[in-house]
């Protein structure tokens, strides 16, 4: 039997969650479309077969779980899959659903996956599961895609000059991990956000201080990103992220102080910066390793 299960818990942020879980002695189930994935074991962590896109696949993946945590993946349905999922977990009977939403997301409704989300969240008010929603800001570990780039002395992520509150996923995985499990957060919408308002200038120069070469900003020119990612991106995507990096250079993504002081009653500690993120990232490059 497992206390949780994760869907979404193999990604950047879901893989934080489960380990978070798992620390503090909780039985984990992690939901997998791998068939090989579905075979392994990791102490208290138990991989299970599973898809959104195959529903069926979720009433076994449910059984004997108290709480899941919802991370939904990018995709051109996502908000049927997600909401698929909550109504799998409200006939299992599960008792508390977190759902990994977007910070902000209300007030950018034309970003087709901030879109998905908010319909994800109409579904779980309308569920009758007890819930709580995690949305955080723009992540720090995406700039580990840009290692080529960096090194080549570039930054090319569309990040813009009003600036967004950047996040660690280490803290997101905190806050998750909190609530799911601890009490007091029921029904409560709680932004993830990182103590800095970074604009790209920011950005750059802290990379800059950490390779010790300069870095130059070349995010705003959405035609070029856009065509690097076509090469390796499908179009649907493409121009979704197209869509929402254009809402970044214009409006930012800027947290509130009642961001802050809603983020503190479940994160347990003060958000991490993002000098430390670089220079851990920058070590790890050095030394051979990932962050």
């Amino acid at each position: 039997m497992a206390d949780v299960l994760c869907i979404g818990g193999t990604g950047t942020v879901g893989r934080r969650v489960v380990d978070g879980l798992a620390a503090r002695g909780v039985s984990v189930r992690c939901l997998t479309r791998s068939a090989d994935g579905a075979a392994a074991a990791d102490g208290e962590v138990e991989f299970v077969l599973g898809d959104l896109e195959q529903p069926d696949t979720l009433g076994p993946a449910l059984e004997g779980v108290s709480r899941m945590h919802l991370l939904t993946a990018l995709h051109p349905r996502e908000a049927q899959l997600g909401i698929g999922a909550i109504d799998a977990a409200a006939k299992a009977g599960v008792e508390r659903i977190v759902f990994h939403s977007a910070h902000r997301a209300h007030a950018a409704p034309h970003i087709p996956h901030f879109a998905s989300k908010l319909e994800i969240l109409a579904a779980l008010e309308a569920s009758g599961v007890p819930w709580v929603t995690i949305e955080p800001n723009h992540y720090f570990q995406n700039d580990l895609w840009l290692r080529r780039s960096l090194e080549a002395g570039v930054y090319p992520a569309p990040l813009g000059a009003v600036g967004l509150h950047r996040v660690d996923v280490r803290d997101i995985a905190d806050a998750t991990v909190n609530a799911l499990l601890d009490d007091g957060h029921a029904g409560i919408r709680y932004p993830v956000v990182g103590p800095e308002l970074l604009a790209s200038e920011d950005v750059a120069r802290v990379w800059s201080d950490h390779l010790d070469r300069e870095i130059e900003y070349v995010g705003d020119d959405l035609d070029a990103w856009e065509a690097r990612a076509g090469r390796h991106l499908p179009d649907w995507l493409v121009r979704d992220l197209r869509v929402m990096s254009e809402h970044f250079l214009s409006d930012g993504l800027i947290a509130t102080e009642e961001d802050f002081a809603t983020m503190s009653h479940v994160l347990g500690h003060a958000p991490r910066v993002f000098d430390d993120f670089v220079a851990e990232t920058v070590a790890a490059w050095s030394g051979g390793g990932a962050s």
